[in-house]
């Protein structure tokens, strides 16, 4: 009686202590205060690529008005899902932040079981929305999409795609391109835009779907080539590529970079986040480093962001099964 009695009174001490500790954790977002150490800022890629550029970009700009220290931390793996389970599971008071890229955020929870939901992060606003291109090297046979498409169609899954990770957004741009041109190629998947396009660069793969900002250096020195772009318009610095939608394509196709907060981060805390980010956004230093890098900034606000993550998700349920991922 006595062991069962103890037994009892353990577990309910037990429960004591979690319930003080989930009141502690809560009680360490402190508004009022904030921020009082360095903010974690998560990148779920390798250092290099695209999104972790524009990161550093924007992150050293809002230091110059923020009284704590930006850290950025890259989380690479398991195409995104590693570091993007790492923030939506982090403390919500405000000291880790991070940066998801649209569509893959809401795709993965769509294609397998993952550690993170679409609803647990709170959106502070959208920096960039960078436009998908087709690439294959300066020497490649390929000259013009025509000549790309022509082939393809004549020897089905011998073309090689690299993409930025297996259900990620190139993987589904670059798939949705192949349905509408009505070829068959191989995706190939890597852990992220820095590999995957050294896989180009290296001649291991015929082509890549990139984002501009993550090509348009190479293309610029002569390395690689543009074929296409994922546009209703023609890029600006890039008018002699033809968009899908002109050669007979319609797919629009690009990333939205976001960044959010794990979900339950005090509203006070968002909105100080957002100002001091949005004035980052906005001002002329971020502007010319963020053109020099080829990186197409959109504000969004919380709402729009919200708003934005919703038509992402319908399109990723009702589009995306038709394009044969796997």
């Amino acid at each position: 009686m006595k062991k069962k009695f103890l037994a009892v009174l353990t577990l309910l001490l037990s429960l004591l202590l979690v319930a003080c500790g989930g009141e502690k954790k809560a009680a360490e977002a402190n508004p009022d205060a904030y921020p009082e150490k360095p903010v974690n800022v998560i990148i779920a890629y390798k250092a290099g690529g695209g999104t972790d550029v524009g990161a550093r970009i924007l992150m050293a700009e809002a230091q110059k008005n923020f009284p704590q220290t930006f850290v950025i931390v890259n989380k690479p793996g398991a195409d995104g899902e590693i570091g993007y389970t790492e923030l939506a599971k982090a403390a919500p008071d405000g000291y880790t932040i991070g940066f998801i890229n649209l569509p893959t955020f809401v795709s993965l929870p769509h294609e397998r079981q993952t550690k993170y939901k679409i609803d647990d992060v709170e959106p502070i606003m959208n920096h960039v929305y960078d436009p998908g291109v087709l690439v294959v090297k300066a020497d490649s046979p390929f000259n013009t999409l025509a000549d790309f498409v022509e082939y393809a169609k004549a020897h089905p899954d011998e073309l090689t795609i690299s993409n930025n990770g297996a259900g990620a957004s190139n993987h589904i741009g670059a798939a949705h391109f192949a349905k509408e041109a009505g070829i068959q190629v191989t995706h190939v998947p890597f852990g992220g835009s820095t590999d995957m396009i050294s896989a180009l660069r290296g001649g291991h793969v015929n082509a890549t779907v990139a984002k501009i900002s993550e090509v348009a250096s190479l293309v610029k020195s002569g390395e690689l080539r543009l074929l296409a772009s994922f546009t209703d318009k023609r890029l600006e610095g890039f008018e002699d590529v033809p968009t899908l939608t002109e050669s007979g394509y319609p797919v629009i196709f690009g990333s939205a970079r976001a960044i959010v907060a794990p979900k339950g981060t005090p509203k006070e805390i968002i909105q100080k986040l957002h100002d001091v980010l949005k004035a980052a956004l906005e001002s002329p230093d971020n502007i010319e480093k963020s053109k020099n890098a080829s990186l197409p900034l959109q504000y969004m606000s919380p709402e729009e962001l919200a708003q934005y993550i919703k038509d992402q998700e319908k399109y990723i349920i009702e589009t995306v099964p038709t394009l044969g991922i796997k």
